[in-house]
């Protein structure tokens, strides 16, 4: 008989849920094709149908990932009897009229961050949806990453002691998608990808006081949006919550690494992005400082975290509860997001009570 080592307690665990649903995928990019539908094959969860804006992106999934109908039309997919829960994959502008029609067809919705480009459409949104009586969720897989949940255990088992700072460091090269290339969206890091960290702040340590951003462009940067962001959330304990956000190197050094300050213990993390990898946490207390302890993750954020964003849809829609990941909780993000830009803009600390949901 071949023996396993046992799992780390701190391993992502992404439980199977109450009951699997008939997913209707709409948009076929390469998030889909990647994480999408590679987590729920896995799972072996049922997607019925899938819709691309030309319909051949859909028709090419579909013949990889054995989805029974592809379409270029994604009302053909909201209507359908065979499908139950509508998965919304589209550039942000787009995705709106397609989350209400999903609501109208009384079809639960797991919609990609962010669910719009500002908060006053999210926030009429997640309105609707609930005059609807839909699960509304949204996509923010970043909380499932498995160095994040490690970390979020540890601090809920109180080895940190009082939590004194956490910090973040993201390269890449902006933007990720090329409809963020236009000028449609004057905003580009923040709210593309700083809303991962600012979202898996929120998991971590909750609801800050207040936020301090800064923002630029680099030089003949051709697209609209900034490329680099710099920002501390406030904490009413003391504590700083800080990130680097910066998109301009032309070196492919791309990383997101993390760093968590307590009186009792520290830990030290870095997410499995871009190249597929597991994501790493280590942590050492003050006890004995010089001994890490590093679990081994076997889990990964792609394509691992997207079955933990629609398990908690299916399980919330069983139990007829709001999903953690739910399009009101997500409001709390974009508020965050709003929170940066107009401390950017007005050069100043903005207090969150300043922006109502």
């Amino acid at each position: 008989m071949t023996s396993h080592p046992a799992r780390d307690p701190l391993d992502l665990v992404i439980p199977e849920p109450q009951r699997a649903y008939r997913i209707g995928l709409i948009g076929a990019g390469g998030i889909v094709t990647g994480s999408h539908l590679p987590a729920y094959a896995q799972r072996g969860w049922q997607v019925s149908r899938i819709a691309s804006r030309t319909g051949a992106g859909a028709q090419a999934a579909a013949e990889q990932f054995d989805i029974p109908v592809a379409t270029g039309d994604w009302h053909e997919v909201i209507d359908a009897d065979d499908v139950d829960v509508i998965d919304i994959s589209l550039p942000v502008h787009l995705q709106p009229e397609v989350c209400r029609a999903a609501f109208a067809a009384g079809k639960h919705v797991l919609v990609q961050k962010p669910m719009a480009l500002d908060l006053d459409t999210a926030r009429a949104l997640v309105e609707e949806a609930d005059d609807a009586g839909i699960v509304f969720a949204v996509n923010q897989n970043g909380r499932f990453d498995p160095s994040i949940r490690a970390a979020k255990a540890l601090i809920d088992q109180g080895v940190f002691g009082h939590l004194v700072l956490a910090t973040m460091e993201l390269r890449t090269r902006q933007p990720w998608q090329t409809f963020w290339e236009s000028a449609a969206y004057p905003r580009l890091m923040v709210l593309g990808m700083s809303i991962h960290h600012l979202d898996q702040y929120r998991l971590l340590f909750g609801e800050p006081d207040a936020v301090t951003c800064i923002t630029t462009r680099y030089p003949g940067q051709p697209w609209p949006g900034e490329s680099i962001a710099s920002y501390t959330l406030h904490y009413p304990n003391g504590m700083l919550a800080m990130s680097l956000d910066d998109g301009f190197p032309w070196l492919p050094d791309w990383s997101v690494t993390w760093r968590i300050e307590g009186t009792d213990a520290i830990a030290l993390g870095r997410i499995g992005w871009p190249t597929g990898g597991h994501s790493e946490i280590k942590y050492a207390n003050a006890a004995a400082a010089s001994e890490w302890v590093e679990p081994v993750l076997t889990g990964k954020w792609f394509p691992d975290a997207f079955a933990g964003t629609m398990g908690a849809l299916f399980d919330a829609i069983a139990a007829g509860t709001e999903p953690s990941n739910s399009g009101r909780d997500n409001l709390k993000t974009l508020r965050l997001v709003e929170a940066c830009y107009q401390s950017a803009a007005q050069r100043r600390t903005v207090p969150i009570e300043e922006i109502p949901l």
